[in-house]
C-alpha cells in the first residue's frame, strides 16, 4: 500500500511539473510573439518615416513657384518636386489615406497610398492613423484643408502616424481586443518651400 501511495504521489508531482513547464512554454511563446510583432511594427514605422522624409524634404526641389503644393488636407497631400534630379522633370507625389482594409482583423486598419506621377503604391503597414498639419513661416497652424493661395504659404508639415498590429495580442480584455501599436510624429521643414 505504501508503494502504491509513493507511485501516486510521484505521478501527481510529475503531472504538476509537466503543467508548470507547459505554462512557462505558453508564456514564453506569447512574449516571443509580442516581441516579434513589436519589432515588426517598429521596423515598418522606420521604413515609412524614411519614405515620408525623403519625399517631403524634396518638396518643391527644382520646381518653379507658385503651385508646389496642389492638395493640402488632413489625410492627403499632393506636391511637385524633381525627386531624382533629372533636368526639366516635374514629379508629382501624393499621399492619401484610403478606406478600411477588409482582409485585416483590426477594424481600424486603413489603406495608405503613395502616388508618384502615374504609379500607385499601396502601403499596407497596418496604418490606423495618418494626419497632416500645415504651418506657415511663423510656425502658425493653418486650418486644413488649406486651399487657394494659402497653399503657397505652407513652410512646414507635421506628420502623425500610428501603426497597429493586424492581429490582436490580447483578446481576454473586457474592452475588446488589444492591438500592439507604435507612433511616429515629425515636423518637417522642406528646404525649397
Amino acid at each position: 500500500m505504501a508503494v502504491l501511495m509513493d507511485i501516486v504521489g510521484a505521478l501527481v508531482m510529475v503531472g504538476m511539473l509537466i503543467l508548470m513547464v507547459m505554462g512557462i512554454n505558453i508564456n514564453m511563446s506569447q512574449e516571443t510573439y509580442k516581441g516579434l510583432t513589436e519589432l515588426n511594427l517598429h521596423s515598418q514605422s522606420i521604413q515609412l518615416s524614411r519614405i515620408f522624409e525623403f519625399d517631403l524634404y524634396k518638396m518643391g526641389y527644382a520646381v518653379s513657384k507658385p503651385g508646389i503644393i496642389a492638395i493640402a488636407e488632413t489625410a492627403r497631400i499632393k506636391f511637385y518636386s524633381n525627386l531624382f534630379n533629372i533636368p526639366g522633370r516635374r514629379d508629382s507625389v501624393e499621399y492619401n489615406l484610403g478606406t478600411m482594409v477588409p482582409s485585416s482583423t483590426n477594424p481600424r486598419d486603413r489603406a495608405l497610398y503613395r502616388f508618384e506621377n502615374t504609379t500607385q503604391v499601396f502601403i499596407n503597414f497596418s496604418v490606423t492613423r495618418f494626419k497632416l498639419s500645415y504651418y506657415n513661416g511663423n510656425d502658425s497652424l493653418l486650418g486644413a484643408p488649406v486651399t487657394g493661395s494659402l497653399r503657397d504659404s505652407i513652410k512646414s508639415v507635421r506628420i502623425y502616424l500610428t501603426l497597429e498590429s493586424p492581429e490582436p495580442f490580447d483578446t481576454s480584455r473586457t474592452g475588446g481586443p488589444s492591438y500592439i501599436s507604435t507612433f511616429y510624429q515629425k515636423l518637417i521643414y522642406p528646404r525649397n518651400l
